[in-house]
């Protein structure tokens, strides 16, 4: 077996030339492993996250323990450890052992979805199985070896987005549905804006009404002056486009927020009625022959 552990406490926070902090972890382990180990198998875990070198916050670290050829697959204990102020997911990550020079001694892709989501500040125990053909040495050098992330990773931190602007005398009703939608989305990562379509649906008065959910992951506020939007019918027919203008519209840092848009078509109906087969596109279109699009509004 190879061990590698690193000779230094984690146990303060403290400042660092860069400006960032020195974060401690604390032990995270999955419900299962949490059930089923016992204390003195956590009190160890704990002794070995202590031993490591300090991470700096914002800061996704792998910390290798011990490299140990068992047969056909050299096993490799690491901790991943979050220092960011948020949990992470990891899904395909590199990982690669190199030594002392930089010659790479192993290199091999893993999927960490299992390991769901690592909280802020806390360290997670994996065991990688490098395949034998990943390994490019008969044997890891026992004193001469570490296991990090490719450089070319890039870890996503997911963001949950909250409403902002809902009306104060919103119905409890259609604020759950609005609540539920917003859970339902597929998960944003930091840095990304997204605009999702809510419904849509012709109201009494002959708008075509589209309802939007637009969240921004990133931390400044987003702002648009300008949206294309394309309205197709449930043939892929476009029957609206239209560009438009915003005053003074803005999503603000990690927020979600609602917002309808209008396509007057010169119709009335007796009631409104939803076009769930309908679709949205981002972009101008040519419509296809029927009423003149001549008025739109957004709110």
């Amino acid at each position: 077996m190879v061990k590698k552990v690193q000779n230094k406490e984690l146990d303060k926070v403290e400042k660092i030339e860069d400006d960032r902090l020195e974060v401690s972890t604390v032990l995270s382990l999955l419900e299962h492993d949490d059930n089923v180990m016992s204390d003195v198998q956590k009190e160890i875990l704990e002794e070995e996250i202590a031993e490591l070198e300090p991470i700096k916050e914002d800061q996704v670290n792998v910390s290798g323990i011990y490299a140990y050829n068992s047969g056909d697959k050299v096993e490799v204990k690491v901790y991943i450890r979050n220092g960011l102020s948020k949990g992470v997911k990891l899904e395909y990550v590199p990982f690669v052992i190199t030594n002392s020079k930089g010659d790479t001694l192993a290199y091999q892709i893993f999927n960490l979805e299992s390991l769901g989501e690592i909280p802020a500040r806390s360290a997670r125990p994996v065991k990688l199985y490098f395949e034998k053909k990943n390994v490019y040495v008969d044997n890891i050098p026992m004193d001469d070896w570490n296991v990090g992330f490719d450089t070319r990773i890039n870890v996503k931190r997911r963001v949950r987005a909250e409403y902002e602007n809902l009306p104060k005398d919103i119905e409890v009703e259609e604020k759950i549905i609005f609540d539920n939608f917003l859970k339902e989305l597929p998960e944003l990562n930091e840095g990304e804006f997204t605009v999702s379509t809510f419904s849509i649906g012709v109201q009494k008065n002959g708008n075509i009404l589209i309802t939007l959910v637009m969240r921004n992951g990133t931390n400044k506020p987003i702002k648009l002056d300008k949206i294309p939007m394309s309205v197709k019918d449930a043939n892929g027919t476009v029957v609206k486009s239209n560009l438009f203008e915003l005053k003074d519209f803005s999503v603000s840092p990690f927020r979600a927020r609602v917002c309808n848009f209008a396509f007057p078509t010169g119709l009335t109906l007796e009631q409104d009625v939803a076009l769930d087969n309908w679709s949205v596109e981002f972009k101008l279109q040519e419509v296809a022959k029927g009423p003149e699009n001549t008025e739109t509004s957004a709110d």
